[in-house]
């Protein structure tokens, strides 16, 4: 007994690091000592967001962003109406029968609302088809459509984003997404419809005076000539400040307007020419040359081109476009006379 006493007096003196190890309990560890102490567990470090750095993003002025900007602010506000339409549709989940009953019911009073609405907007569309097709045709007979642009202004196709603002929209199942592309669709043709209408306005004057001069033939460009240091002569294409008759006699003198930089501007400046006859071009006074009317008539020819094309993406955005290939649209036409009928069943179950 005193020997025991003695043997524990003994290990209290010995240095912890020369204690016998303890060993597990079975199952704890397989058989593998613990360790004397408890390890330290080191302090967690603040996990550091990343820091945002600020970007800079050129814009340039090119056609192809604007369009893109514009392409940009219809998916915007087709996105809100989306955001909308599924906080509309949560809210019913989450409600009770009750309440998913009433709303049910608004939704088929919104529905016939929006029928009516529907159908309002596809007489529009079809009025302006009819319209389309008479400039289209007149501007293949040398007819300037001038009163299309009058009418583009007041055919603006009332239905919108905006116009899907109707309780209960959430609970009208396949329906919501035919008015989420119809709506889209109309703004995207509305806009349109717009740009044809400035063009219009715009460049009346320049296609009515080209298509009067081919039957009345003038003289309306010369190619005039200029010393450029280092190159010799060099010559540009400019209009003449007065055309003159191809069948007249041609004036030794006129003016025509050059281009030129100004104050840091590229602008049009008048300049007086002669007109060259024979000899040896010099860097004296301006030369110039008349063009015969035959080699300018693109001017007109490229207005004309320009407005033709802007109908007819019109048209098909109407009537639908690339039949019978796999990318095949139905155009607004048919689209819009499909959801009104969808909507019209969907009023029935009042």
């Amino acid at each position: 007994m005193n020997a025991r006493i003695d043997l524990l007096a003994r290990l209290k003196k010995t240095p912890a690091s020369m204690q016998p190890v303890p060993v597990p309990a079975p199952g704890l560890g397989a058989g593998l000592p613990l360790p004397p102490f408890p390890q330290p567990v080191p302090p967690r470090e603040a996990v550091r967001k990343p820091e945002v750095q600020p970007q800079t993003i050129q814009v340039g002025g090119s056609e192809e962003i604007r369009k893109e900007r514009i392409a940009a602010s219809r998916r915007a506000a087709l996105f809100a109406t989306l955001a909308a339409l599924v906080a509309l549709a949560g809210g019913v989940a989450i409600g009770g029968a009750q309440e998913r009953a009433a709303r049910g019911k608004l939704a088929v009073m919104s529905a016939g609302d929006l029928e009516k609405e529907v159908k309002a907007a596809n007489e529009k569309l079809r009025e302006l088809d009819e319209k389309l097709q008479d400039a289209s045709e007149r501007l293949g007979r040398k007819e300037f459509p001038a009163d299309l642009a009058t009418s583009l202004g007041a055919l603006t196709i009332p239905f919108e984003p905006q116009s899907l603002e109707k309780p209960g929209l959430g609970n009208m199942g396949k329906a919501l997404g035919s008015l989420m592309s119809y709506a889209s669709a109309v703004q995207e043709l509305n806009e349109d419809r717009e740009q044809l209408r400035r063009t219009l306005s715009s460049q009346k004057p320049r296609v009515e005076k080209a298509w009067k001069e081919e039957s009345e033939p003038q003289v309306a460009y010369s190619v005039l000539f200029r010393p450029e240091r280092d190159k010799g002569m060099m010559a540009e294409l400019v209009p003449n400040k007065d055309p003159f008759k191809l069948g007249g006699d041609f004036p030794a003198e006129y003016t025509v307007v050059a281009p030129e930089v100004q104050q840091g501007r590229r602008q049009g400046v008048e300049k007086k020419v002669k007109r060259w006859i024979r000899g040896d071009l010099t860097g004296g006074d301006p030369i110039a040359v008349p063009v015969t009317p035959q080699t300018t008539a693109f001017v007109a020819d490229k207005v004309v081109a320009q407005l033709r094309l802007e109908i007819t993406e019109l048209v098909e955005a109407l009537r639908g476009k690339n039949k019978g290939t796999p990318w095949e649209t139905n155009g607004l036409l048919k689209d819009g006379g499909d959801l009104a009928e969808e909507l019209h069943k969907l009023s029935l179950a009042r």
